[in-house]
């Protein structure tokens, strides 16, 4: 993968496991509700969990009711997403799947919110998700702009946003370098993903079985990279690129373009603001030595860029204008999916999201304190996309 950049997202190892001689923490964990059992469990992290452990291994989350099961089991405690386990800490789930013997859930009335867009409607930034659950898992039509890149031999190794009809926004050394010449040429881009193990992609929700469209792989038309990148930098100034699409794609609820920021503002870039990223990167919630298989975000802090630059001098690394920083908590960084994913902020006044930045670089170990994620700065770059893209 290049530069992977975990998204380890929201998982603390606090001091709450539960010890070997399996002792009830009632007084310092969270109960929770486990589904399918009657005795509640705790609300942990993932990897305190060994009966979790047993059952979020490979292709077991191909299984529409045990990933059902797994999203039902994300809890919160103090703002941090973890998982129910089970009171003692060697049991086991005694039926770790959610029925899937349900009626499919139907996205076709008009006045139906889950169905209000059209394919001829091209609003940016916008998406049928509700709030309905909180963790590190998305939604099935949550951030439908995500794309992935597909190298020779089926390679998995960077992340996309897609930004119009037939343009997909990436980091710049996805496309050009060392590890570009290991593993490319770029095979296609693929869209309406939720889940690497399914097609077409399934829910378990409150109201059905919610289904989305089948994966869209689009072959690439010409791949357009940055004038001023320079791929054998190790300062990775100026890294992003557009790749044009071999055909127009149509909008639906899973699939849509994200905004792109207005000239005059810079969205979510000050001190304070919180941004997003998603991306299929390594992940506690599933395994921390593999890639997740499942569409995930975290929420990551803005750091300014005079505090990233001296975090970073110690690595010769001089940041210039065209790049940011977010991230940098212990065990709550962008670590965050693959590069060229997409680094967002929820413009409230608007409802739209907006793309701030597209993942670069950061550092080998996630989750580290004061190390965090460097982006490139999408608002810079304004003109020339504009230009490249015809937008």
């Amino acid at each position: 993968m290049f530069l992977p950049l975990l998204l380890l997202a929201a998982f603390a190892v606090g001091n709450f496991a539960v010890e070997d001689d399996d002792r009830p923490v009632w007084d310092v964990i969270t109960p929770c509700t486990i589904p399918n059992e009657v005795t509640q469990g705790i609300c942990t992290a993932p990897q305190d969990c060994p009966a979790y452990q047993a059952i979020n291994q490979g292709q077991d989350l191909g299984s529409v009711g045990r990933l059902g099961f797994i999203r039902a089991l994300q809890c919160q405690n103090e703002n941090e997403t973890m998982i129910c386990c089970p009171k003692l800490a060697k049991a086991g789930y005694r039926d770790p799947e959610l029925t899937t013997n349900i009626p499919r859930r139907v996205r076709n009335s008009t006045a139906d919110l889950s169905s209000r867009f059209g394919e001829d409607d091209d609003d940016c930034g916008v998406q049928t998700f509700q709030n309905k659950i909180k963790g590190s898992l998305t939604e099935i039509d949550e951030f439908p702009w995500a794309a992935l890149l597909f190298y020779r031999n089926n390679y998995k190794g960077c992340g996309g946003v897609l930004i119009s009809r037939n343009y997909v926004l990436t980091a710049a050394h996805c496309l050009a370098g060392a590890n570009y010449a290991r593993h490319g040429p770029l095979d296609f881009v693929r869209l309406r993903e939720y889940n690497l193990f399914t097609n077409p992609d399934c829910m378990v929700m409150d109201d059905g079985l919610d289904c989305s469209e089948d994966k869209l792989d689009v072959r690439p038309r010409s791949i357009k990279l940055h004038p001023s990148y320079q791929p054998d930098s190790v300062q990775q100034h100026h890294d992003i690129a557009l790749i044009e699409l071999s055909q127009q794609v149509r909008y639906s609820d899973f699939l849509r373009p994200i905004c792109l920021p207005e000239p005059n503002l810079e969205p979510g870039l000050e001190r304070g603001k919180i941004l997003s990223v998603c991306g299929w990167g390594r992940t506690d919630l599933f395994n921390v030595d593999m890639s997740s298989p499942i569409k995930m975000k975290a929420s990551l802090p803005f750091v300014e860029q005079s505090r990233c630059g001296e975090l970073y001098r110690s690595q010769a690394l001089s940041l210039v204008r065209g790049q940011i920083c977010a991230g940098g908590r212990k065990d709550k960084d962008s670590c965050a999916g693959d590069s060229g994913s997409p680094l967002m902020y929820y413009d409230r006044r608007e409802g739209v999201w907006v793309l701030s930045g597209v993942v670069s670089r950061g550092t080998s170990s996630c989750g580290t304190v004061d190390r965090p994620g460097i982006y490139t700065n999408v608002r810079e770059y304004l003109p020339w996309i504009k230009k490249t893209a015809r937008l």
